[in-house]
């Protein structure tokens, strides 16, 4: 499912990602479980983190002014969360962080209630974003299509922005330019190439059809 249709996800992770404005989350959700390989417990976490760094971003509060000690910018948010949610911090340090939220205005009762476990996580990916996540599930020609074809359309995008940066700064002079990405899948045997969808189709190259 790709971000402009989210408006048929009626999951928790659907409604949370609308409620806190997070844009493109369906894609990295996508990006750190494919190229990641990231955990279900880690997906919720990353998920979790995003809601929380909006609603202190939304506050207008910095980071720094709420972690425990000194620390970066860079570390902040991960300080602040570490408290919320780790058993190893003290006790009087959590307590510290929450009352530090609740005066700047954060309501952080009810940004717990709208976090979500991993046992949401996989709902959504199974239900909403069509992503098996059993880990001895077998790929099949439409799970690869499908897979292809968003890396396809995210290294596009990537691309396009790019370009549009080295436009906006100078490096850079095109009109309107296009950006195509094209995927060629080529056999080492005998150097056919083929697309996608030839390879799905013939199942083999034909230089291993007698075989």
């Amino acid at each position: 499912m790709t971000e402009s249709m989210d408006h048929r996800c009626s999951c928790k992770v659907g409604r949370k990602r609308r409620k806190y404005d997070l844009d493109g989350l369906n894609d990295e959700l996508r990006e750190r479980r494919f190229d990641h390989d990231a955990s279900l417990r880690d997906l919720a976490e990353y998920v979790n983190r995003r809601m929380l760094e909006t609603a202190i971003q939304r506050a207008g509060i910095d980071f720094t002014d709420v972690a425990y000690g000194a620390v970066s910018p860079d570390d902040a948010l991960a300080v602040v969360y570490e408290a919320l949610t780790s058993d190893a911090v003290p006790a009087d340090r959590e307590v510290r962080v929450r009352t530090r939220l609740e005066q700047r205005g954060v309501d952080i009762d009810a940004i717990e209630s709208d976090w979500v476990t991993h046992p949401t996580i996989r709902a959504h990916l199974n239900e909403c974003l069509e992503i098996e996540t059993s880990r001895s599930s077998r790929i099949t020609p439409d799970d690869s299509r499908d897979t292809i074809e968003w890396a396809r359309t995210r290294c596009a995008r990537v691309v396009d922005q790019t370009v549009s940066r080295l436009i906006s700064s100078g490096h850079v002079t095109i009109s309107e330019p296009e950006i195509s990405v094209l995927i060629n899948i080529t056999c080492s045997d005998c150097g056919r190439t083929y697309r996608l969808s030839e390879l799905l189709t013939e199942r083999s190259c034909s230089c291993h059809s007698n075989e």
